[in-house]
């Protein structure tokens, strides 16, 4: 039986609506529900907020009991690479795909098309990967890795994400694509002013999710 502690995880709401049979989801490829009602992926939406922080340790605790798996996603208004490093690259790109089509006999090569900006990030972030990354996407990323390795502790396996776009959007995307079983995330995020905000967030992961959703307040 899921003990939730109220005492020390504080309040916490249960919206187990949509909820899949564990043989409808194993269809799709998902995680499923253990015969005892366990669940063994679960996404947890992160913005390093105090309530997050009271996300991210009940988490830790469902999976060292239950030995969940456990996304852990923050969503970035913008892209976290050096825009600037990867203009360069581009621009030295074209000029030597110019320089091939000058020796093939004055025939014209058409451009290849750039590709789509990138708006998914896996980690492990390593320090290679970071050096791609603006001051500001580096710090994120750094601090995904810090969260994850109090998961490591505990025997958990983290697997780290951070994704680009609307924050309710892309927690939905995840959701979906990764086939968990549980979104579990704070009802608001960092500083009082960005309450109305972040609730929002929750509150639409809550009526769109096709899995249950677990939210713990800040206090």
């Amino acid at each position: 039986m899921l003990d939730l502690n109220r005492g020390m995880w504080g309040a916490w709401s249960w919206h187990p609506h949509c909820v899949s049979t564990s043989a409808e989801f194993a269809e799709r490829g998902g995680a499923v529900m253990t015969t005892h009602g366990t669940f063994s992926r679960i996404l947890v939406p992160t913005d390093f907020s105090r309530g997050s922080e009271k996300a991210w340790e009940m988490a830790k605790r469902m999976a060292a009991d239950f030995g969940a798996e456990l996304v852990l996603l923050h969503v970035l208004p913008a892209t976290p690479l050096n825009v600037e490093m990867q203009l360069e690259a581009e621009e030295r790109r074209a000029e030597l795909r110019s320089l091939q089509a000058a020796h093939q006999l004055g025939i014209p090569r058409a451009e290849e098309p750039a590709a789509p900006a990138a708006r998914v990030f896996e980690g492990p972030f390593t320090k290679e990967t970071l050096l791609e990354f603006s001051p500001a996407g580096r710090a994120w990323a750094e601090l995904l890795e810090a969260w994850a390795t109090g998961g490591h502790r505990l025997g958990a396996k983290v697997r780290l994400v951070l994704r680009v776009g609307l924050a309710h959007h892309e927690i939905l995307d995840e959701a979906e694509e990764a086939k968990v079983d549980l979104v579990l995330m704070a009802t608001h995020g960092r500083g009082e002013v960005h309450r109305l905000l972040v609730g929002s967030v929750a509150d639409r992961v809550i009526r769109m999710a096709t899995c249950p959703v677990l939210t713990v307040k800040a206090a």
